[in-house]
C-alpha cells in the first residue's frame, strides 16, 4: 500500500513544506573576500588538508577526459568558473563548489592521469604533467585561478542560505548533510553516534544509519522538539538549524544528558511499540506503509519521552491498540501528512497521541499546555 507519504523526499530529509525563511536584517550579514590563488598554491593547500570537503564528501566523478580539457583550458588561459571556499572556525577551507576542479588539478599535478580528448593542444596528448615541457609546467603551476572565500564572520543563517544556492554537486546535498558540514562541532558527533545505538536501529529496521543523514535528522528532531517545543515556530528548517547552531559545541553535561534522553525514549518506544514504530499502521499495530514517516516519529518520541509511570507490562498491549487507532483518526492523519512542519499540527498529532496514551493509564506529562 502507498500513500502521500511514499516520496522520495523520506530518503532525502527534510523537506520544508510548510513557510519560506524570513531574513531579518540582522540575519542577512555576508562577509566574503575574493583572492586569486595560482595553481601550485591550491594543490599545496589541496595536498596540506587546508582546503577540505564536507564531511558527506561528494564522490569525485570527472573522468580523465573531462579533467584533461580542465588542464587544457588552464595551459590556454581559458576563464574557468569562480570557486567557492567556506572558511572554518580551525582556518581552514571547506570546498562548497569546485571540488571537481581542485580535485582534476591535484591529481594532474601529481601525475594520476595522461591527458586525453584535448583539442587544441594535441601534441600533448597522452603526456602526463611531468612529461609536458619545463615552460608548460611552470605556466600551469603559475596560472591563477579566482576564489571567494565566505567568512566565518558571516550569519549563520546565510552561511546555510549560500550553501544551499551553491550547491552543485552531483548529487545535491539535502538540508541534514548541509548542517553537518556547517555547524561541526560535539554535538554533531553526538548525532552521528546516537544514529547507531542498537534499540533505535532495530525501529528503524536497518542494521546501520540509512543515506543521506537521513536518521541523523530525525535524531535532531526530536532532542530539538523535545528541548525547545513551546518555542517552536515555523519553519522547521530553519528551527533545526538554530538548534544545531545553539549547540555546536554544547558542554559535556548537555550532551550526555541529551544522550541519555535519546537512549531511554527509544527503550520506552520499543517496549510498546517494537518494529512497528514510526510506521503508519492498521487499527491491529500492523505496518501499511514501508516508510519511516517523520512527523509520526516527532509524535511517539515526544510522547514517550514525557512518560512518568511505569509501561508495564500489563499496560503495553493497551498502549499499543491505542496508538494504532490513532491512523484510523482524520485529524491525526492530516496532522502527519499534510504541512507537518505547521506548528498547529505538531501539536496536534502531540496531543493526540499523548490522549490515546493516557487513555490506557499510562500517565504522560507534556512540559505545557499542547492545546495552546
Amino acid at each position: 500500500m502507498t500513500s502521500r507519504l511514499d516520496s522520495p523526499d523520506q530518503d532525502m530529509g527534510e523537506s520544508d513544506n510548510d513557510e519560506p525563511i524570513v531574513f531579518p536584517p540582522a540575519e542577512r550579514k555576508v562577509i566574503t573576500q575574493p583572492v586569486d590563488l595560482s595553481v601550485q598554491t591550491l594543490v599545496e593547500q589541496w595536498d596540506a588538508k587546508l582546503l577540505i570537503l564536507p564531511d558527506i564528501q561528494r564522490q569525485y566523478v570527472w573522468d580523465n577526459g573531462k579533467a584533461s580539457r580542465l588542464i587544457e583550458s588552464l595551459i590556454l588561459n581559458i576563464p574557468i568558473p569562480v570557486l567557492y571556499f567556506a572558511e572554518t572556525q580551525d582556518a581552514k577551507y571547506e570546498i562548497i563548489d569546485g571540488h571537481q576542479r581542485v580535485r582534476s588539478i591535484a591529481r594532474f599535478l601529481a601525475n594520476e592521469f595522461p591527458l586525453s580528448g584535448v583539442s587544441v593542444l594535441r601534441e600533448y596528448k597522452g603526456e602526463r604533467f611531468h612529461q609536458l615541457p619545463d615552460r608548460e609546467q611552470r605556466f600551469l603551476k603559475m596560472r591563477t585561478l579566482r576564489a571567494v572565500i565566505i567568512s566565518v564572520d558571516s550569519h549563520p543563517t546565510m552561511k546555510f542560505e549560500i550553501f544551499e544556492r551553491l550547491n552543485t554537486g552531483a548529487i545535491s546535498l539535502n538540508a541534514q548533510e548541509l548542517r553537518n558540514s556547517i555547524y561541526r562541532g560535539s554535538f554533531n558527533k553526538l548525532l552521528r553516534e546516537l544514529v547507531k545505538h542498537h534499540t533505535f536501529r532495530d525501529l528503524i529496521g536497518t542494521k546501520t544509519p540509512r543515506n543521506r543523514m537521513v536518521d541523523e535528522e530525525l535524531v535532531l528532531r526530536f532532542l530539538a522538539l523535545q528541548t525547545a517545543l513551546e518555542s517552536y515556530r515555523p519553519p522547521l528548517k530553519r528551527f533545526l538549524n538554530d538548534f544545531m547552531d545553539a549547540h555546536r559545541n554544547a558542554p559535556d553535561p548537555i550532551l550526555l544528558g541529551f544522550q541519555e534522553l535519546f537512549e531511554l525514549t527509544v527503550d520506552r518506544v520499543a517496549s510498546v511499540l517494537g518494529s512497528e514504530a514510526f510506521h503508519v499502521t492498521d487499527t491491529e499495530g500492523h505496518p501499511v506503509e514501508t516508510t519511516v514517516n517523520r512527523a509520526l516519529f516527532d509524535a511517539q518520541m515526544l510522547t514517550f519521552s514525557w512518560a512518568t509511570g511505569p509501561l508495564t507490562e500489563a499496560k503495553r498491549p493497551a498502549a499499543r491498540r491505542a496508538l494504532a487507532a490513532l491512523h484510523q483518526d482524520e485529524a491525526f492523519k492530516d496532522a502527519i501528512q499534510r504541512a507537518t512542519g505547521d506548528r498547529s499540527r505538531v501539536l496536534s498529532r502531540l496531543r493526540l497521541s499523548v490522549a490515546a496514551l493516557q487513555g490506557t493509564g499510562v500517565q504522560v506529562g507534556p512540559p505545557f499546555d499542547l492545546a495552546r
